[in-house]
Protein backbone atom coordinates (compact mmCIF):
# COMPACT_ATOMS: atom_id res chain seq x y z
CA UNK A 1 0.00 0.00 0.00
CA UNK A 2 1.09 3.15 -0.41
CA UNK A 3 1.14 6.86 1.16
CA UNK A 4 1.81 8.80 -2.51
CA UNK A 5 -1.25 10.69 -3.32
CA UNK A 6 -0.47 10.70 -6.87
CA UNK A 7 -0.13 6.67 -7.09
CA UNK A 8 -3.58 6.61 -4.91
CA UNK A 9 -5.07 8.98 -7.52
CA UNK A 10 -4.39 6.79 -9.83
CA UNK A 11 -6.27 3.73 -8.04
CA UNK A 12 -9.15 5.85 -6.64
CA UNK A 13 -9.43 7.59 -10.75
CA UNK A 14 -9.71 3.50 -12.26
CA UNK A 15 -12.85 3.07 -10.10
CA UNK A 16 -14.45 6.49 -11.50
CA UNK A 17 -17.51 5.66 -14.27
CA UNK A 18 -19.15 7.63 -15.98
CA UNK A 19 -22.14 7.69 -13.77
CA UNK A 20 -20.39 9.48 -11.16
CA UNK A 21 -19.30 12.88 -13.25
CA UNK A 22 -21.22 15.65 -13.50
CA UNK A 23 -23.20 16.02 -16.76
CA UNK A 24 -21.05 16.90 -19.05
CA UNK A 25 -17.87 16.08 -17.75
CA UNK A 26 -18.44 12.51 -18.34
CA UNK A 27 -17.01 12.39 -21.93
CA UNK A 28 -14.96 15.49 -21.94
CA UNK A 29 -10.82 15.36 -21.64
CA UNK A 30 -10.55 17.34 -18.50
CA UNK A 31 -12.48 14.55 -16.76
CA UNK A 32 -9.46 13.33 -15.58
CA UNK A 33 -7.64 16.84 -14.29
CA UNK A 34 -10.95 17.97 -12.47
CA UNK A 35 -11.32 14.12 -10.39
CA UNK A 36 -7.42 14.94 -9.48
CA UNK A 37 -8.19 18.00 -8.47
CA UNK A 38 -11.74 16.95 -6.49
CA UNK A 39 -8.53 13.63 -5.10
CA UNK A 40 -5.89 16.24 -4.41
CA UNK A 41 -8.31 18.61 -1.78
CA UNK A 42 -9.62 15.53 -0.34
CA UNK A 43 -6.37 14.13 0.34
CA UNK A 44 -4.96 17.53 1.89
CA UNK A 45 -7.81 18.25 3.61
CA UNK A 46 -9.09 21.30 1.42
CA UNK A 47 -12.24 22.84 1.39
CA UNK A 48 -14.11 22.67 -1.51
CA UNK A 49 -16.34 25.21 -2.88
CA UNK A 50 -20.33 24.85 -1.78
CA UNK A 51 -20.86 23.99 -5.66
CA UNK A 52 -18.57 21.06 -5.54
CA UNK A 53 -19.21 19.87 -2.15
CA UNK A 54 -21.45 16.54 -3.19
CA UNK A 55 -18.68 15.88 -5.86
CA UNK A 56 -16.21 15.81 -3.28
CA UNK A 57 -17.47 13.29 -1.26
CA UNK A 58 -16.70 10.38 -3.59
CA UNK A 59 -12.97 11.14 -3.50
CA UNK A 60 -13.18 11.90 0.32
CA UNK A 61 -15.43 8.18 1.11
CA UNK A 62 -12.87 6.50 -1.21
CA UNK A 63 -9.70 7.60 1.00
CA UNK A 64 -11.70 7.09 4.40
CA UNK A 65 -12.43 3.32 3.22
CA UNK A 66 -8.53 2.80 1.71
CA UNK A 67 -7.11 4.53 5.30
CA UNK A 68 -9.58 2.20 7.20
CA UNK A 69 -8.33 -1.07 4.95
CA UNK A 70 -4.85 0.03 5.50
CA UNK A 71 -5.14 0.38 9.51
CA UNK A 72 -6.52 -2.82 9.66
CA UNK A 73 -3.38 -4.60 8.16
CA UNK A 74 -0.84 -3.04 10.14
Amino acid sequence: MTDNPEQLFELFYKNVRDDMCPPGLRHHSYRYNWWRERFMNAYYGTKEPNSLMSWAEAPQMWLAGYREKRSSHD
